[in-house]
């Protein structure tokens, strides 16, 4: 069954006793394309996340929201570089006896050196990814369930349009049966008319009429129509992602459409061909939602 390239999905959890939800969301796009915003503690893992997003999303921009309070996560200290206080303090000693000062050195003067350093250490990636995945893969599953929701409601909508276009093809086929018996008459009519009651060879008649009728005819035209109908239907009922397909197929179709309304020497076949063109200007516009 196809799949709509629009969906939504959400999952909750916690890492380390603090909330942690992932949102995704997914609209129309030629290709896959990801784009994850998350804390910064997770940046190691965006490269997997989009990975997950690849293995059940084939066509779409992909929006993926990570919410962590990772502030609360970081663990901050401080620590002192006792081998360059040591060093500071050497050299400040020696600075004052050198230069002939009085005066104690103290404890201000070698933390003006930065012999105290913070530092942050952030969480373990792989707890955090052990936490973190299954809620990815949560949220993607309700995502691609919307798709194939919505996918079933442009199934239905696909099937109407491509049984009405059927149809319309199965008038203009009749219509062009009849083609070439009218377009005898209406050679004769004409002929008639600039001879001005001269007598016709009906052979060279009929032959005109032949030639006449070959160049308007449509059978090939119908057929391949036929052909890239059926061939539309197996998409829709397939299990892989079509859209790119179903793209291909309704430019083929359009050719098809077209030509037949070139061909066209009965102007009711042109309507129905115009009728045609407007069912397959909406298919068009709802294969642009399919993945």
């Amino acid at each position: 069954m196809i799949r709509s390239m629009t969906g939504f999905g959400a999952a909750s959890g916690e890492f380390a006793g603090r909330a942690l939800t992932v949102e995704v969301k997914s609209v129309n796009n030629r290709f896959r394309e990801v784009a994850i915003r998350a804390p910064k503690i997770c940046a190691p893992l965006e490269e997997a996340i989009k990975k997950q997003v690849a293995a059940k999303v084939e066509r779409g921009r992909v929006d993926l929201w990570v919410q962590l309070d990772d502030r609360a996560l970081k663990r901050r200290s401080l620590s002192a570089d006792m081998e360059l206080a040591a060093e500071v303090k050497r050299l400040l000693v020696e600075l004052r006896d050198g230069l002939g000062l009085e005066g104690p050195i103290t404890i201000d003067h070698i933390l003006a050196h930065n012999v105290i350093s913070a530092n942050e250490d952030s969480p373990d990636l792989e707890e955090m990814w052990r936490a973190l995945s299954p809620r990815v893969d949560e949220a993607l599953d309700e995502l691609v369930a919307m798709r194939f929701h919505e996918g079933e409601a442009l199934a239905a909508d696909l099937t109407k349009r491509l049984s009405t276009l059927s149809a319309l093809s199965s008038e203009v086929e009749q219509l062009a049966a009849a083609a070439p018996a009218l377009l005898l008459e209406k050679l004769k009519t004409r002929l008639n008319e600039l001879v001005n009651g001269l007598k016709i060879d009906p052979a060279r008649l009929a032959q005109e009429a032949a030639l006449l009728a070959d160049r308007a005819d449509i059978t090939e035209e119908v057929v391949r129509l036929g052909s890239h109908i059926e061939r539309f239907y197996e998409f829709i009922a397939g299990k892989e992602a079509s859209g790119r397909r179903l793209d291909f197929l309704l430019q083929e179709m359009g050719r098809e459409v077209n030509t037949m309304g070139s061909k066209a020497q009965d102007v009711r076949i042109s309507t129905l061909v115009l009728s045609m063109k407007a069912e397959l200007e909406k298919l068009r516009e709802q294969a642009q939602n399919i993945e």
